[in-house]
C-alpha cells in the first residue's frame, strides 16, 4: 500500500512540474498509448484504469473501497511511472538505487514486472 500511495504521490506531483514546463509526462504517454492501441478511450476511463487503486486509497472516499486487493504489478507500475517522471523531470538517469529497488521488485516479483 505504501508502495503505491508514496510513488502514486511522486508520479503526479513530478507529472505537473513536467507538465508545468510544457513538457509530455508519463500519464500524458500513457493515454497516448491508449489512444493509440483503442482508437481513443475517454481520459476518465483510461484514468480509472491506471490510477483506480491509488485514487482510492488517496481519497478513501467510497466505503465500498475499504478493503482493497493491491497487486504487487499495480506497485510496481505506479513505482515505475514516479521513476520515468523522475529522469523526465530531472534530464538525467534514474538513481542507483531506484535501479537497485526496481532489480529487486523484478526478482521478487517475475511475472508482475515483465
Amino acid at each position: 500500500m505504501a508502495v503505491v500511495t508514496l510513488a502514486g504521490a511522486a508520479e503526479e506531483i513530478l507529472g505537473k512540474l513536467i507538465k508545468r514546463r510544457g513538457e509530455t509526462a508519463m500519464i500524458d504517454r500513457l493515454v497516448e498509448l491508449d489512444r493509440q492501441l483503442t482508437g481513443g478511450r475517454s481520459f476518465k476511463i483510461v484514468n480509472k484504469e491506471i490510477n483506480g487503486i491509488r485514487n482510492a486509497l488517496k481519497h478513501a472516499d467510497d466505503p465500498n473501497e475499504d478493503e482493497l486487493e493491491i497487486e504487487a504489478g499495480s506497485a510496481i507500475a505506479m513505482l515505475s511511472r514516479a521513476v520515468v517522471n523522475y529522469v523526465l523531470f530531472t534530464g538525467g538517469d534514474a538513481t542507483p538505487n531506484m535501479v537497485r529497488v526496481y532489480e529487486h521488485l523484478k526478482a521478487i516479483h517475475p511475472d508482475a514486472a515483465s
